[in-house]
């Protein structure tokens, strides 16, 4: 095989095969001319779940990339940024290649020729080789293979790479059984065939599309569980954050030592400690508002109005004030709906929890001075769901974790991105006119 040249030796390799009725030469020519864009509704899905985190990076202000094409055939793979054609027996097999860090959420490509691939070991990057090749199987039948290789070229790299490949193991495994079924059906698809009426091959072919259906359902629940889990929902709980500042101790913490989760997002916001306070201390409803999406908060009838200017009555805040979430008369109010003040260091720390001695969660919002005119805004959430009393849900604390994991987690990455974020224009915005306005 054209690929033990590039890559005798390796540390994952995934193989397909599957029995085509045509010959070599047409089955190759319909291999090289597969639109790897085509393969069907789930890896569309797939593919645009596995682009998620860019287009999120580029909604936060990061430089556009290029679209993905189209339209990619197998023979133009060679001729993008990332993939290089590394040999080919023509009618035989096709072989190509990449080198990057392929965990990275925006994967790091390098430029390797095919003569220096073999021989390439720059540490901290991984090899990829795929094979495509045609063997004959009979009487105007074929063997269409698939293989793709992978070695890393340090330990480090090994590491990430193996915890990158148990998620995106099995759809890589899907993509490939996929492209290689659309080859085989535009390969037969070729010297066309009469239309049979044998009523046995009719529920043959229903019942294996029925099973296929099953399966792509499958493997599109299994992608959109496996992707959010291991990918998305770790970006999302540590949102701008480093990892040292997810791991710090915070005002706070020590109020629910028995925490089940906790996340923390952060921001760096142009302005001084003291200019950014006075937006933070206004919030609450009926008060300054969350900074957040407003239309949202209102739709659930929460009552919510953001301000855009730092009202003076709101600036006075002891610890024991009630930041209420919603109105007093909300349909499903609780006492976590009303958290208390339970800790305040004025331009340094806010704590807010609901009230009692147990509580379900406690919200922090500390600010850290990083030199003259620039503030770190972190925001941490610890919760316990065990603890809640939120109306029909109490009690059941495996129903309050799916609840938790599945619509809170997310939904509070949505608002309270848009809170920090809301905060940092407020007051660099009030800096550049070098004086807040004031009620």
């Amino acid at each position: 095989m054209l690929i033990d040249r590039y890559l005798p030796e390796y540390d994952v390799t995934a193989v397909r095969h599957t029995v085509v009725n045509a010959d070599p030469e047409t089955t190759y020519e319909a291999m090289l001319a597969a639109d790897l864009m085509d393969l069907g509704p789930t890896v569309r899905a797939l593919g645009q779940l596995r682009d998620v985190p860019r287009l999120l990076l580029e909604r936060n202000g990061a430089a556009p990339e290029q679209p993905p094409p189209k339209q990619l055939r197998f023979a133009d793979v060679p001729e993008t940024a990332e993939w290089t054609l590394l040999d080919e027996a023509p009618g035989e097999e096709f072989v190509f290649g990449a080198v990057g860090k392929f965990w990275r959420p925006e994967i790091e490509w390098l430029q390797v020729d095919a003569e220096e691939f073999a021989e390439f070991d720059e540490p901290g990057n991984a090899k990829l080789a795929i094979s495509l090749s045609v063997r004959p199987y009979g009487e105007r039948r074929t063997l269409l293979s698939y293989e793709a290789r992978t070695v890393t070229t340090s330990e480090r790299a090994r590491r990430n790479f193996r915890l990158y490949w148990r998620v995106i193991g099995p759809f890589a495994g899907y993509l490939m059984s996929q492209a290689l079924e659309r080859i085989e059906a535009d390969a037969e698809a070729q010297p066309r065939r009469e239309p049979t009426t044998d009523l046995h091959v009719d529920s043959s072919v229903e019942g294996r599309s029925k099973w296929t259906d099953r399966r792509t359902l499958a493997a599109f629940v299994l992608g959109l569980v496996g992707a959010y889990h291991f990918a998305i929902r770790p970006w999302h709980r540590q949102w701008g954050a480093t990892n040292g500042e997810a791991r710090a101790t915070m005002p706070g913490d020590d109020l629910l030592s028995d925490a089940t989760a906790q996340v923390t997002h952060a921001i760096e916001i142009d302005a001084p400690t003291e200019a950014v306070w006075p937006w933070l201390v206004q919030i609450g409803q009926g008060r300054g508002g969350f900074y957040s999406y407003d239309w949202i908060e209102n739709a659930i009838g929460a009552d919510i109005h953001n301000v855009d200017r730092i009202v003076p009555e709101y600036q006075e805040l002891e610890e024991g004030d009630v930041i209420r979430l919603a109105p007093k008369d909300y349909p499903v109010s609780s006492p976590e709906s009303a958290p208390e003040v339970v800790h305040l260091d004025p331009e340094r720390a806010l704590v807010l929890s609901p009230p009692g001695e147990s509580p379900a969660w406690t919200w922090a919002f500390v600010l850290v001075p990083l030199g003259e005119g620039t503030t770190r805004l972190l925001a941490r959430m610890r919760s316990n769901p065990r603890r809640s009393s939120l109306g029909p849900l109490a009690g059941h604390p495996t129903l309050l974790g799916a609840v938790d994991y599945l619509f809170w987690e997310p939904a509070h990455f949505l608002m309270e991105r848009k809170m920090l974020t809301g905060i940092k224009r407020r007051a660099e915005r009030a800096v550049r006119t070098d004086s807040p306005s004031t009620a």
